[in-house]
C-alpha cells in the first residue's frame, strides 16, 4: 500500500506476522509482529470490524437546511455525545442501503432520498477499516416526528439549522469525531455543487 504514493524507497512498517488476538461479534484486535522503519522488530496494535464491511454515517438534511441529530451514550468516554446516525454495514448491504436502514432504526424517520458522498478512515492509525458518508435528504419534519432507538442509547434527537450545527462545533458541543468529518464532506460536496443544489445549507 505505502507504493500507490510513490514513496516506494522510503522505510515504512512492515508486516512480519499478522496476529489476530481477541476477535469479538463486533470488532477483531491485532497485535502484528512488524519490521520498524529503522529494520528492528517492533509490535503494532490495531483493530477492524469483525464483518469486514466497514461503517456508515448518515447526514440527515430537511429542503429547509436543518440537520437532524441523534444523542447516544458512548461507553468508551462514559458519556452521551451529539451525533449523527450511523452503524455497521450489514453482509450484502450497500452503504447507501446501510445508512437508509440506520436512520430508520435510530430515529423512525424514513428518508425521501439517500446518496453516497465518500468514504474515509477516521483512525487511520488504528482502525483498518473503511467509513463511508452518505446523504440523506428528509422531508420536512418536526421534532415530534422523530422516534430515538433507545434500546440503543438514544436519549433525543434534535433539528438545527446550520448556525446552530457551527456553534456546536466550535464549542465542542459535537465532539465525535467522525460526525465532524462527515460534516466536513457534506460541506466539501455543497462547495462543489453549489450551483446546482438550492434549499439545503
Amino acid at each position: 500500500m505505502a507504493d500507490q504514493d510513490g514513496y516506494s524507497d522510503i522505510p515504512h512498517v512492515e508486516t512480519k506476522q499478522e496476529r489476530l488476538v481477541y476477535p469479538t461479534p463486533w470488532f477483531d484486535f491485532y497485535y502484528d509482529e512488524t519490521i520498524r522503519t529503522d529494520g528492528q522488530p517492533g509490535n503494532y496494535s490495531w483493530a477492524r470490524i469483525h464483518s469486514g464491511n466497514g461503517g456508515v454515517m448518515v447526514v440527515p438534511v430537511t429542503p429547509s437546511g436543518q440537520y437532524l441529530l441523534i444523542r447516544i451514550y458512548r461507553y468508551p468516554v462514559k458519556k452521551y455525545m451529539w451525533e449523527f446516525p450511523a452503524g455497521m454495514i450489514e453482509d450484502g448491504e450497500t452503504a447507501v442501503v446501510s445508512g437508509s436502514r440506520e436512520l430508520t432504526e435510530e430515529t423512525g424517520i424514513v428518508a425521501e432520498k439517500v446518496e453516497f458522498l465518500g468514504h474515509q478512515t477516521p483512525i487511520s492509525g488504528f482502525v483498518g477499516d473503511t467509513f463511508y458518508t452518505v446523504l440523506a435528504h428528509l422531508p420536512e419534519i418536526e421534532p415530534s416526528d422523530v422516534t430515538p432507538q433507545l434500546d440503543e442509547g438514544i436519549v433525543d434527537a434534535k433539528l438545527v439549522t446550520r448556525q446552530e450545527i457551527v456553534a456546536m462545533a466550535a464549542s465542542q458541543e459535537i465532539e465525535d469525531g467522525v460526525t465532524l468529518m462527515c460534516l466536513a464532506r457534506y460541506w466539501a460536496y455543497l462547495e462543489l455543487n453549489a450551483g446546482e443544489i438550492g434549499g439545503e445549507a
